[in-house]
């Protein structure tokens, strides 16, 4: 604790002299004479009020148009390299794709879960974080709004919100053209007209963007004559346009009315190996047959037997009014959205073909329609709100994995070790029980795996209705002391029912018959009845574990789940704020999130046995808290050349929603308590130099698993330990400078870097998904028209070309850490996966305006 707020404190003191060196810096301004530049103010929406960013009393990262355009911020995902403390990650598909402020986020490979980050769309709450990860065109601004936001936000919000405002109608004609071309293929047009349609009664607004490009991956597909194609995965393919109208019908109503579709058909996403146990190496490739594998990662190689490919279908209206009463304003944000997706995937990244999924057989599909009503005014010195929201989601999702032609002799040489008959021999299924199961069970010879075997139909259906009432309020208590505080109270309810359909291999089958549908707890059971000996039993246990997977166990098949569950919870926010002077503001507060439970998407097989005889699994989870403690200041100095943002935060969390990646399946525990606290700084300076402007962020971010008893002792091992995916330190800057050349000519540049710290990617916190402190570096130049009339930019993103792990991964069915309940440090045998971040890209941009 000592050290952490030792790096405060060095932190402040380098704030100190950053302060002074601008001050330096604007004292020689002035006695040269020039005219002193400032930095300019964002106008935010984060308290639902068109305000400065600088007045609101939280913290919040919000970068305008020129800021993203120059970091070349296309999707969440890209900003990044402006937010410090922003982790955003994808694995599977990019449609699975997460956010995490403060170290608090939900991994995404399971749509059973909302992540803790909330993306909102021009005021629109998208159903998960991978929902709104789309090409997100022109953008006006986005607002990074750290820590619980659960009052005026309110669904998922307890971690933050990204709050995305798009480029909205104008009233006088106008449009753009931009065409990008780059290498991997790279190529992105893109282009809008606005204007009025009525004169100052309706304006328009039309975008439409088409991108495409080869893939990041070099991926050898191999057939089932074990020839090669070597082609390419990890690509982009994708086509959008938003229509947009303003209206004003009168001078007391604004609507704003938008409408969007996009298509993405895409081939993503593949994993590199990561790290590796030789044996489990040499395993895998005398089943596949390939020398090839495992290639280095950062020659970005992948292995796949069958097609990847992600096929997306994202569309959705919403209406937003203000309407002037003599009390207030009235707003009311209607919206309708319907995202589908299917994907095909090869789910064990090797050379052997081992399971697998189909696009016809593995979709999603959500529909959420949603209705928020605000009244806000102002009665003297109170600034009042209060409002209500209610959403509908319904939610489908169908899951199937097909088990591959080489799956039978990977399990039996896994195994048996060539030590008996192997798996698909006329004994092979017989032999191997009979051996590791002390002879409790013999089935008949031929029993075997089939290639095609294994095959799962998992259908869910959720429906999930939320209804809540808040109410948000400033009361200046004097001219310099203001008290916010905010309240909401939130009823959800969700209801899942799903069926299963199990076509069982013949060998799962019989040990079910024999060990009923728990065949692994069924067998320790038998075999202790028997006084078989403890290394029989785990041998036999670890076998039966592996012959009949979860996706070949039809404990389900007849019951399916049926559950049911409501959550309700008060939230909200009670803050002080303090001018200490027109220029610099502290504030200091409390806020509490909330995140509803739900239920785990997958097959989940921990359940008791009910009077039926079928398992009867519970597969919810609880709802998750977040307790945010929070001090702050903003400022604005020397005549606002130089704006310094700072806050120090304490967070509880309780049942943290952790998901996590066994290497067969996703299993989802709460965590029942964990911490983080840390500190973050915003700094802009708009420098002496005419054009030139500096901004730089910093976070630093410690988390810990301080109490876990989940009865599952590899996830129990985590108490004491800190978060995944949660770099200690991020920095990042960000250099703007343009100035006139020529006659009527704008030269540009800009320079953008950021910098974490060593982090570990993987839920289970396995030491060698530990991925190291690095850098990312994008540059951009520029010239053009001064009047926008033409440009041309040349950029380049991660210029120095890092190889790093957006998450890595236990590849499935190679093993875990060695033995339950062993150190996070006992390395195992276990094999693994990542998924890669971008490689080194570059490109040339043409624009006109006119």
């Amino acid at each position: 604790m000592v050290s952490s707020f030792n790096r405060i404190a060095l932190l402040a003191a380098a704030s100190s002299l950053t302060l002074s060196a601008a001050s330096q810096a604007q004292v020689f301004d002035q006695v040269g004479g020039g005219e002193r530049r400032t930095v300019d103010v964002i106008t935010v929406t984060a308290q639902q009020r068109e305000e400065s960013a600088q007045d609101v009393p939280i913290s919040i990262g919000a970068y305008d148009t020129e800021a993203l355009a120059n970091a070349g911020v296309r999707d969440i995902k890209d900003l990044q390299a402006l937010a410090p403390g922003l982790i955003v990650t994808s694995t599977q598909s990019e449609t699975i794709t997460t956010a995490r402020i403060r170290g608090i986020g939900t991994v995404g490979d399971n749509f059973g879960l909302e992540s803790s980050v909330g993306v909102y769309i021009d005021g629109v709450f998208r159903a998960r974080n991978g929902v709104g990860f789309n090409d997100l065109g022109e953008i006006e601004r986005i607002e990074v709004l750290r820590g619980p936001q659960g009052t005026l936000f309110g669904k998922n919000t307890s971690a933050g919100v990204l709050n995305i405002v798009t480029a909205g109608p104008e009233f006088e004609h106008g449009g753009a053209l931009e065409a990008t071309v780059g290498d991997y293929g790279y190529s992105r047009l893109s282009g809008h007209v606005t204007g009025a349609i009525i004169e100052d009664v309706l304006a328009g607004r039309l975008f439409a963007v088409r991108g495409e490009r080869d893939g990041y991956m070099d991926l050898y597909v191999q057939d089932r004559n074990g020839q090669y194609t070597d082609t390419e995965s990890d690509d982009q393919g994708f086509w959008s346009v938003r229509g947009q109208l303003e209206w004003t019908p009168s001078e007391t109503v604004t609507g704003r009315l938008i409408a969007d579709y996009t298509e993405r058909d895409e081939v993503c996403c593949s994993a590199a190996s990561w790290d590796y146990s030789p044996a489990g190496i040499a395993l895998v490739n005398s089943v596949g047959g390939d020398a090839l594998y495992p290639a280095d990662p950062e020659e970005r190689v992948a292995f796949a037997n069958r097609e990847y490919d992600q096929i997306v279908e994202d569309w959705g209206v919403s209406a937003e009014f203000d309407i002037e009463l003599p009390i207030g304003t009235l707003t009311t944000v209607t919206s309708y959205r319907n995202w589908e997706n299917a994907r095909s995937q090869d789910i064990d990244y090797t050379s052997a073909d081992l399971a697998y999924r189909d696009r016809e057989n593995n979709f999603t599909n959500i529909e959420r329609l949603s209705q928020e009503v605000r009244l806000n005014g102002q009665w003297g010195d109170l600034d009042w709100l209060v409002g209500a929201f209610y959403s509908h989601e319904d939610l489908v999702l169908g899951d199937a994995i097909r088990i591959g032609d080489d799956w039978e002799a990977f399990l039996g040489r896994s195994l048996t070790a060539g030590s008996v008959p192997p798996l698909g021999t006329p004994a092979g299924v017989s032999a191997v029980l009979a051996q590791l199961t002390g002879g409790l069970i013999n089935i008949p010879p031929g029993s075997a795996y089939l290639g095609g075997q294994g095959v799962n139909q998992d259908i869910y259906n959720q429906t999930a209705d939320s209804w809540a009432v808040f109410t948000h309020n400033a009361y200046r208590l004097t001219d310099d002391l203001t008290l916010t505080a905010g309240l909401r109270y939130t009823h959800e309810n969700k209801d899942v029912y799903a069926t299963f359909d199990t076509n069982q291999p013949l060998a799962c089958a019989a040990v079910e018959q024999a060990f009923g549908f728990d065949p692994i707890n069924g067998f320790i059971a038998a075999a202790a009845a028997q006084g078989l000996p403890a290394a029989t039993i785990a041998n036999g246990a670890t076998a039966i574990g592996n012959i009949c997977l979860p996706y070949h166990r039809s404990g389900l098949d007849a019951n399916g789940y049926d559950n049911e569950r409501t959550d309700e919870e008060v939230s909200g926010t009670l803050r002080l704020t303090y001018d200490i002077n027109d220029d610099v503001m502290v504030y200091g507060g409390y806020s509490r999130g909330f995140k509803a439970g739900g239920f785990n998407l997958d097959r989940q097989l921990n359940g008791p046995i009910g009077a039926d005889g079928y398992l009867n699994s519970d597969n919810s989870f609880a709802a998750e808290t977040v307790d945010s403690y929070e001090l702050g200041f903003k400022s604005q100095l020397f005549g606002n050349v130089v704006q310094l943002n700072g806050s120090v935060f304490f967070q509880q969390v309780g049942d943290f929603q952790l998901n996590t990646f066994n290497g067969i399946a996703f299993v989802v525990e709460s965590i029942d308590e964990a911490e983080t606290y840390g500190a973050e700084l915003d700094f802009f300076y708009a420098t002496p130099i005419e054009g030139l402007d500096l901004t730089a962020g910093y976070a630093y971010t410690n988390t810990e698993y301080t109490e876990v008893n989940t009865g599952d002792p590899l996830v129990d091992a985590l108490q004491g330990q800190d978060f995944s995916l949660v770099p200690e330190q991020t920095f990042t800057t960000q250099v703007i400078y343009s100035r006139p050349v020529f006659d009527n000519l704008l030269a540009s540049a800009s320079l953008d870097a950021r910098w974490a710290s060593e982090y570990n990617t993987g839920s289970d916190l396995d030491p060698e998904k530990v991925q190291d402190a690095f850098t990312t570096v994008n540059a951009r130049l520029g010239l053009g028209r001064e009047d926008g009339a033409w440009s041309v930019e040349v950029w380049g993103r991660n210029l120095t070309d890092e190889t790093y792990a957006q998450v890595a991964i236990d590849a499935f069915a190679q093993g875990r850490r060695a033995g339950a309940g062993t150190s996070l440090d006992s390395r195992g045998t276990a094999s693994y996966a990542a998924f890669l971040g971008a490689p080194r890209t570059w490109g040339v941009t043409l624009r006109t305006e006119w």
